[in-house]
């Protein structure tokens, strides 16, 4: 280990003491691109309707043979199977958030994402062959591809709680929560250049698949669930990281009480109508932007893609803001971004459901505060979560992201139930009740919000009489427990 004192401060002696944010940037980049691979089908699905004249040589590998095939074949699917297509990534990644929970309780975080990332990978290389065999081994494939988001959420938990200080604790959520805007970010650009090119459409998946292995073979090389293990993080920046913070090793999850505490209630029915908010503008803006407001196709895209940019930045903001805020109690300050974020989001919902189809840019600058102002959530509940929860908050974080996937079901349903014709007077009661629904889960949240631990976070006896000895043999594994 490092000493504290350098003899001459310089450049790289200063880089040396921010092996967190490499950690962060890293387990963004794993985030960022799962997220991806489960997007690849949405911008593919088009350019896979049409076939490609390839020309097949007299000589040519049964590998070459194949990718011929794959190209020269067209998938057109129905809007059901379509939908089928789009909805078994969030079966998937529900099924299997909580079995990968368990698991990264026992083993450790770093070994399961890993694997849950190679398995991400070869997931998405498969997707081209699935889809020239048939629908339903594509149906099977996506199922399983979207397991490769189910330790996303879990991994922000653990990251958030053992690499950040306790003053960056907000900060460091909302820069890993903003692979839901990078991942589209890389998508897009990639789908569009080879589905327009000579290779077709399959090289999108391979080359999602290789990135996807580059980054979690970096991952599994870097990463490290302890900081007190990673032989890069000096003495001055461990010291950094638990000032203020218990430690101890894993100890076992209160089922019980987590389950009956109506703070995780309130938190975890908080989240489930953050993300029907977040769905809804992400599913169908680019509907409600043509068939509403009557913008053209060439608008529609950019114009959908100016709310995540702005997300990305607000988030970021927001979650500085939230650690640096001292003037007011933890208690205080997530109930103040917690009702800038839905309280905010579901004002704007009320405007979309009252402007008039005569006014569209005041309709489109609506739509991008809707989605905008929704980044102050990682000063609210998710902080919340991250302070009551203290070394438990990777279950609570789990939950998160079965209550996404949930809402990424509920959000066309929901749709599907007003809207027959894409009428205004249709889209009205749409924005209606997603108002309703954040309104009132920002009330409950306010009413049992609390920002301090939960009792069952406190350390029993067995904890906290660890000897020195076992101080001194704490393993890879170990987890350092985090009280804010």
């Amino acid at each position: 280990m490092n000493s504290l004192n350098d003899s001459k401060p310089s450049r790289y002696s200063k880089l040396r003491h921010c092996t967190r944010f490499f950690i962060l940037f890293l387990c963004l980049l794993c985030l960022a691109i799962s997220q991806s691979n489960t997007l690849t089908l949405n911008f593919t699905i088009i350019c896979m309707s049409t076939s490609h004249n390839v020309t097949s040589p007299y000589s040519m590998s049964v590998l070459d043979l194949m990718l011929t095939r794959i190209l020269q074949k067209t998938y057109i699917y129905t809007a059901s199977e379509s939908n089928s297509l789009f909805s078994a990534v969030a079966i998937g990644a529900m099924t299997a958030v909580y079995p990968f929970m368990y698991i990264i309780q026992k083993k450790g975080s770093r070994s399961v994402v890993t694997l849950v990332g190679f398995f991400s990978a070869a997931t998405t290389a498969l997707i081209p062959w699935m889809a020239y065999l048939g629908f339903y081994p594509l149906l099977a494939m996506r199922f399983l591809q979207g397991m490769g988001l189910s330790t996303g959420f879990t991994l922000i938990g653990i990251v958030t709680r053992q690499w950040s200080m306790q003053a960056q604790g907000a900060f460091f959520f909302a820069c890993l929560s903003c692979f839901f805007q990078i991942g589209p970010i890389f998508t897009m650009p990639v789908a569009g250049a080879f589905c327009t090119s000579s290779v077709g459409w399959p090289a999108v998946y391979y080359v999602h698949s290789l990135v996807t292995v580059l980054i979690f073979s970096m991952f599994f090389a870097f990463y490290r669930e302890n900081p007190v293990s990673h032989k890069f993080v000096t003495e001055l920046e461990l010291s950094k990281i638990q000032r203020g913070k218990g430690e101890t090793k894993r100890q076992p999850v209160p089922l019980s009480e987590i389950l009956r505490d109506p703070v995780v209630l309130s938190i975890w029915t908080t989240a489930l109508a953050n993300f029907m908010g977040i769905q809804l503008t992400m599913q169908f803006s680019p509907t409600y932007l043509h068939k509403i407001l009557g913008f053209s196709v060439e608008d529609t895209g950019p114009f959908s893609a100016l709310p995540q940019v702005i997300t990305a930045f607000v988030k970021v903001s927001a979650g500085y803001s939230a650690d640096k805020l001292g003037c007011c109690t933890p208690n205080i300050s997530v109930r103040i971004f917690n009702s800038l974020a839905l309280g905010g989001m579901s004002l704007t919902f009320l405007g979309l459901a009252l402007i008039p189809t005569s006014q569209p840019y005041f309709g489109l600058w609506m739509l991008v505060a809707s989605c905008a102002i929704i980044g102050f959530n990682c000063g609210g509940f998710f902080r919340c979560s991250a302070i009551y929860a203290a070394q438990h908050n990777h279950f609570v974080m789990g939950m998160n992201s079965f209550l996404n996937c949930l809402a990424a079901l509920l959000a066309p349903v929901i749709v599907n139930f007003f809207v027959k014709y894409d009428t205004w007077d249709e889209w009205y009661w749409v924005w209606m009740s997603h108002f309703v629904i954040l309104f009132a889960s920002n009330l409950v949240f306010m009413y049992f919000a609390n920002g301090t631990p939960a009792k069952w976070t406190k350390q029993n006896e067995n904890y906290e009489k660890i000897e020195r000895s076992d101080i001194g043999s704490i393993s890879g594994d170990d987890v350092i427990v985090i009280k804010f």
